[in-house]
């Protein structure tokens, strides 16, 4: 599914955004060795855009590199990737309105609305790639779960989600492999599990209490209990090992990193904004997907209900503190010259 539209992802992603700013240096190192095409064109891809806002720095960041390695005549394109259903219509409004984005004389931006689990652009057309938050998710549910968040498979549950996460990561990577350049670099960032007996994305604490409120509305007969049962969140949050995991003979894994990154929301903060905050930050990310089978209308009624006020008021009413410990795994991949 895609993120909620309408601009509220990108009113309500500011940890993803967060999440972006410890790649913008490895960004900027690819970037001035990004190949050119024949023509001396540069063509950038962000895989996984949104509706745009957090891909504005990173982009903004390649232009910036290379007019500065090859003259400010050299024309690059940005290409946007996401799912057919995304809000494109946000996106190119924020590049074309958005004084802060990377919009300039010789710079063209385009879309591609298509699952990046398969080839997008022609072979050997790429010069870099940029992915951010979002290879967490799967092409698919794998399976039935005890639950709605991956993080509670176990056993036979937890072999059949891992099997499709590695799929789903080496159909990316081959892809990718099949539209880079030789010599082109692919920088990605996601979410990430730590190392251990179990498995944790960082924000088990949260989704026990969307539990808590899928249970209240069923009990209110907002839900039926079948809804509920029925809801799932098709994302996996891999370890070191599953990354580094090889999957591609033409793409080198040149630089792999872990960031425990914690709270960005509460790092941000201020008052008593934030509930209110990660409640729409998870409306925004993890409702459509979990709420996509009930109908529209709602589909809004109960995101309301659940996210806008059930999670919000746990969250407002408990201690203060953070309510996430999210890690993130840095990754620069190289295609190998010819």
């Amino acid at each position: 599914m895609v993120m909620e539209g309408g601009g509220r992802y990108n009113a309500h992603a500011s940890a993803q955004a967060a999440s972006a700013t410890f790649a913008l240096d490895l960004i900027r190192e690819a970037a001035r060795t990004a190949p050119p095409g024949p023509d001396g064109t540069v063509t950038v891809v962000d895989y996984g855009a949104s509706e745009g806002r957090n891909s504005l720095a990173p982009m903004g960041a390649v232009v910036e590199t290379l007019r500065e390695t090859h003259g400010e005549g050299r024309p690059v394109w940005v290409v946007h990737t996401d799912l057919p259903d995304n809000d494109f219509t946000s996106l190119f409004r924020l590049v074309v309105e958005d004084p802060a984005g990377y919009r300039r004389p010789g710079v063209y931006t385009a879309a591609v609305g298509r699952s990046f689990y398969e080839q997008l652009l022609p072979s050997g057309s790429v010069g870099l790639g940029w992915s951010s938050i979002a290879v967490h998710w799967l092409r698919a549910v794998p399976g039935p779960l005890d639950g709605f968040w991956p993080t509670v498979a176990s056993g036979e549950q937890a072999a059949t989600w891992a099997r499709a996460a590695a799929a789903d990561w080496e159909a990316f990577l081959t892809a990718r492999a099949a539209e880079l350049r030789p010599g082109a670099r692919l920088v990605v960032v996601s979410g990430a599990a730590p190392d251990g007996p179990v498995r944790r994305s960082g924000a088990e604490r949260v989704m026990e209490e969307v539990a808590r409120g899928l249970a209240a509305l069923v009990e209110r007969g907002v839900l039926s209990g079948a809804e509920r049962d029925a809801m799932v969140i098709p994302a996996w949050y891999r370890t070191e090992a599953e990354w580094r995991a090889p999957v591609s003979e033409e793409l080198v894994l040149e630089r792999f990193e872990t960031v425990e990154l914690g709270d960005p929301l509460w790092e941000q903060s201020s008052g008593g904004d934030y509930a209110q905050a990660v409640a729409a930050a998870i409306r925004v990310s993890f409702g459509p997907s979990l709420l996509q089978g009930l109908e529209p209308q709602r589909r809004k009624t109960v995101a309301t209900a659940l996210f806008d006020d059930h999670l919000a008021r746990a969250i407002a009413t408990a201690p203060p503190g953070p309510w996430f410990e999210w890690r993130l795994a840095v990754m620069c991949f190289a295609r190998e010259q010819s």
